[in-house]
C-alpha cells in the first residue's frame, strides 16, 4: 500500500488536536478507523499511578463529535470502516451525527469484559461491557482473518494495577477488531490514542498505524510501547 502522499509519516503517535491531524489528510486516503472518543461525561478514573489520580480526560466537557465529519471526509469512497467506543447515554447523540455526516451504521459491539466495573453499588446493574459502533462509508465487505465477525468480544480489562491510561483498552482487544475489519498492510487511522492499545495491536498485526492525542505524556507512553513490540510475521 502506497502511502507516501499522506503528510504525516505513518506508524507514529503524534501529539496534536485530531482535527488538525484529520485537516491535513486528503479525501477518501484511510481505509479504517478504530477509536474511543471522549464521551462528555467529564471523566476522572479513582484508579491511582503511584499516589495520584489519573488525571480527567482532555475535551470530555460534552460529547465530542466534531471529528466525526472529517473523518467520513478522509475514509475512502467505498468500503471505508469505522469502529468507535462509546457509552448508552452518548449513543443517540453520536448515532445522529454518524448519520448526518454520511456513514451508514451496521452494527452496534459489545465487549464483555469479564469482570465488573465499580457505580452505584446499591442502586445499579453492575457494569461488566462496553459498547462499539461499527459504520462504514458505502459497502464494504469482511476480508479480514474472520470472514463474518461476530458483535461479542470476549476479553478482560486491562488489571487495574497495570493501566497507563484510564480508559485504556486491551491491546488484544484491538487485535481482534483490526483483524476483523483490515487486512495487511492496510493503514488504521486512531484520533484519540490515549496510551496507544491501539497502534501497539496494529504493528503486531501486521498493519500501518497513524494516531494522535493531546497529551504528550501518553503520547510519549504509546511511542515507546510501539518501540518494544515486533510486527507479526505472516
Amino acid at each position: 500500500m502506497d502511502l507516501d502522499f499522506l503528510p504525516f509519516e505513518i506508524n507514529q503517535i503524534y501529539n496534536v488536536n485530531c482535527m488538525d491531524l484529520l485537516n491535513s489528510l486528503p479525501d477518501n486516503c484511510i481505509p479504517a478507523i478504530i477509536t474511543d472518543f471522549p464521551y462528555g461525561i467529564d471523566f476522572q478514573s479513582n484508579q491511582r499511578v503511584k499516589s495520584e489520580k489519573f488525571k480527567k480526560i482532555a475535551n470530555d466537557k460534552k460529547p465530542y463529535i466534531e471529528w466525526i465529519e472529517e473523518a467520513y471526509r478522509v475514509t475512502e469512497e467505498d468500503g471505508g470502516r469505522l469502529i468507535c467506543f462509546y457509552r448508552y447515554d452518548v449513543q443517540d447523540v453520536l448515532f445522529d451525527e454518524l448519520e448526518l455526516c454520511g456513514f451508514t451504521i451496521k452494527s452496534q459491539l459489545v465487549w464483555d469484559k469479564k469482570v465488573h466495573g465499580m457505580g452505584d453499588l446499591k442502586g445499579e446493574f453492575s457494569p461488566a461491557h462496553e459498547l462499539m459502533v461499527y459504520a462504514t462509508k458505502g459497502r464494504y465487505e469482511f476480508s479480514g482473518e474472520v470472514k463474518r465477525p461476530t458483535t461479542v468480544y470476549n476479553c478482560q480489562r486491562v488489571d487495574a494495577m497495570k493501566l497507563c491510561h484510564p480508559n485504556e483498552k486491551p491491546v488484544i482487544l484491538n487485535q481482534a477488531l483490526i483483524r476483523d475489519i483490515t487486512t495487511k498492510n492496510e493503514l488504521v487511522l486512531d484520533l484519540f490514542s490515549g496510551s496507544g492499545s491501539l497502534s501497539v495491536a496494529a504493528k503486531i498485526e501486521g498493519r500501518n498505524w497513524l494516531a494522535c492525542d493531546l497529551d504528550k505524556r501518553y503520547v510519549d507512553i504509546g511511542n515507546q510501547r510501539c518501540s518494544q513490540v515486533e510486527r507479526r510475521v505472516f
